[in-house]
């Protein structure tokens, strides 16, 4: 049988935190306070590196040619630095 953990009178920002970490991970509070307190004991392993090419492949080649070359013009505007704005 597994240990079993009750946290008493968690300070509101604690709590509030970690709902919100839990909404994120879309797990259990539960599950996100397990995960949370392996990683601070350092006893988690590290998610593995993934291909992030196949993870993205479903959008490769989704627009054709000339939307790129209006898409690329438009953004181009990103590019530029105002030096005005970094003194």
């Amino acid at each position: 049988m597994a240990d079993v953990l009750t946290l008493h009178a968690l300070d509101p920002s604690l709590s509030k935190g970690l709902a919100a970490y839990a909404r994120r991970e879309r797990k259990s509070m539960n599950q996100s306070a397990k995960e949370l307190l392996a990683s601070a004991l350092g006893l988690s392993r590290r998610k593995p590196v993934t291909d992030h090419d196949a993870d993205l492949a479903q959008f490769f080649g989704c627009i054709d040619d000339e939307t790129w070359e209006k898409a690329k013009t438009i953004l181009e505007d990103f590019e530029h630095v105002d030096e005005e704005n970094w003194k």
